[in-house]
This record gives structure tokens, sequence and C-alpha cells, in this order.
């Protein structure tokens, strides 16, 4: 498969390239500025386009068969450029003819009850909260999208570094945690669901989570 990636150099976005180029897809690493690509992405296409731009974005999305989003606001970043970024991807995928968008997620738009998402439970971190509250917004915006097969795949509330052990779960809609009450996944295991997901849909516009 063809698949163009936004935000391939950050943490999550480098496993998401390694296993698909792994897994003998293409990837055009969508990058803001010309750079050198990590050495551990070698194999993937370098392509420059303005986040804000759906004619320049668009233009380096044609002819690939999904467009991937690993996109997240950098410390001092507005939290809002979430739901902006996500919007022009969605914009530049209609006018490339992509029929398929999946970005990386946010826990906090997760339910942990009917109609309760994690981000409006007591004791949820105030310093996350501007970010998944972005997300949430880029989420309800994606639900009106019919017009593309589209994917919300939220990482367990936990994502760090570690290896790719597997025996991960991966649902819908619904907040995981482990046998010891934790929500928690590597990067590597997140790319892992990340790309199978890509390989063979089973969430279809909807937000989907994995975690161990």
């Amino acid at each position: 498969m063809k698949i163009a990636l936004v935000g391939a150099t950050g943490n999550i976005g480098r496993e998401i390239t390694r296993q698909a180029l792994s897994r003998g897809h293409q990837v055009t690493a969508i990058v803001r500025r010309e750079t050198d690509l990590p050495a551990e992405l070698d194999g993937a296409q370098l392509a420059v386009a303005a986040l804000d731009d759906t004619d320049a974005l668009a233009a380096v999305i044609a002819g690939h068969d999904v467009l991937a989003s690993a996109f997240g606001p950098r410390p001092g970043d507005d939290p809002t450029t979430v739901a902006t970024t996500s919007a022009a991807l969605v914009a530049a995928a209609r006018q490339a003819g992509v029929p398929r968008f999946i970005m990386v997620g946010g826990a906090g738009s997760l339910e942990v009850a009917p109609g309760v998402q994690l981000v409006d439970t007591e004791g949820f971190p105030d310093a996350y909260k501007p970010v998944a509250l972005a997300a949430r917004e880029t989420l309800k915006q994606l639900r009106a999208v019919d017009d593309l097969d589209w994917t919300f795949y939220s990482p367990a509330a936990e994502i760090g570094p570690g290896p790719q052990r597997g025996g991960f779960r991966t649902q819908a809609k619904n907040f995981l945690v482990g046998d010891d009450g934790h929500s928690r996944i590597s990067y590597a295991d997140y790319a892992d669901a990340f790309v199978s997901e890509i390989e063979t849909p089973q969430y279809l516009r909807q937000i989907a989570t994995v975690a161990y």
C-alpha cells in the first residue's frame, strides 16, 4: 500500500513508519520543512508541505491509498492545532481523492461509562486537558465526515518507549485498562496495531483504542 504520513519524525510516527516499511508498504513522510529523515526511516520518501496548505497537501498525497496522521502539537503550541490540522488533512484527502484517513487520537475521548468520556472524569490531569479537549473537538469534526473512511485511533492513557511484545487488545469506543488497573501501551505495539488497522480496517468511521 502507499501510505502518506504526517508526523513521521515524532515518537509515534517513527514507529508507524518503521513498521509500515518493514511490512513492505511505501511510505511518504510529509514534513513542514526540508529536513533529513532519521536513519531508522531509511526507505521512506520525503515530501514537504505546510499543514495548513490544502493544495500543497493534496499534491503530495495524490495517488496514495491512505493518509495517516501522527501529528501532535509541540510544547508551547496552541493545542487547537490538532483540530485545525486534521480538518486541513481531511480537505486535502478529499481534494486528492484519497479514500482513507486514520489519525492518532487521544485517550481522553474514550468512554469510561455510557456517554462519559475520560477527559470529563474527576482527576483527569489538568496538564493534559487542553490537548485532550482539542482531540475531542477533532473527533466531533470527524463524526460529521461521511465521504471518507476515517478512524480516530487512540492509544492507551500511558504510551512510551518499550519493546514490541504483542498481547495487546483493541476495541471501539471504550477505555481499556489492564488487570493491574492501568492503561498502557508502548510506541512499538501501538504502531503495530495502527498499521494493522491500515491493512485490515476494523474500525471505519469510529474511535478505537489499543492497550495491554
